[in-house]
């Protein structure tokens, strides 16, 4: 008798234990949608602060898209594991830097506004995940990105004021370009 209930109470356990499991890595799917990532932001803007540095104060610019301009950072101020951003595989982004191409739209996951220099505004944005998501690419309780400025600047834009943001943004790098015009 004792052996047929040790047996029921260890099948309890079990379904428990693989309900707990199933419901924990559901859990964890919601919460990083892409995977757990440390594609860190932060080093992004000091590799950004770099280059600027080491050309005349111009962030990295002048390939077919953002993000391929972006590429110009590989291997010198920045590597693979950077330039992923939080939402593409690491063996994409390598194989697309290895064979000495560079990155588009589909294979970086940075939004990197091109054209700016380290003197320009401190109010534009210089960068931010195309998603937005958390710094080890966790979803965001509101939809909201963390933003990168101009000269280390960041802040954190709630996903309410986001499309309100796009449009100042827009505003801004309008006014910058045309009084570096002039």
């Amino acid at each position: 008798m004792a052996k047929k209930k040790l047996r029921w109470l260890l099948g309890i356990f079990l379904v428990l234990a693989g309900a707990v499991g199933v419901g924990g890595w559901q859990w964890y799917r919601w919460l990083f949608p892409y995977g757990y990532s440390h594609s860190c932001d932060k080093q992004l803007m000091f590799a950004l602060e770099n280059y600027a540095q080491a050309h005349g104060g111009a962030y990295p610019a002048g390939e077919a898209t953002p993000e391929a301009s972006l590429s110009l950072l590989y291997p010198v101020f920045a590597n693979e594991h950077v330039l992923q951003g939080k939402t593409v595989p690491l063996e994409v982004v390598r194989a697309v830097l290895e064979r000495g191409e560079r990155l588009g739209p589909d294979t970086c996951g940075w939004h990197y506004v091109e054209g700016l220099r380290r003197d320009d505004d401190r109010r534009l944005a210089l960068f931010w995940d195309k998603v937005g998501l958390g710094h080890n690419g966790q979803r965001q309780s509101d939809g909201g990105h963390l933003v990168f400025f101009v000269g280390y600047g960041v802040n954190y834009i709630d996903g309410d004021k986001w499309e309100e943001f796009l449009r100042e943004q827009e505003a801004l790098r309008k006014e910058q370009f045309a009084k570096r015009a002039k």
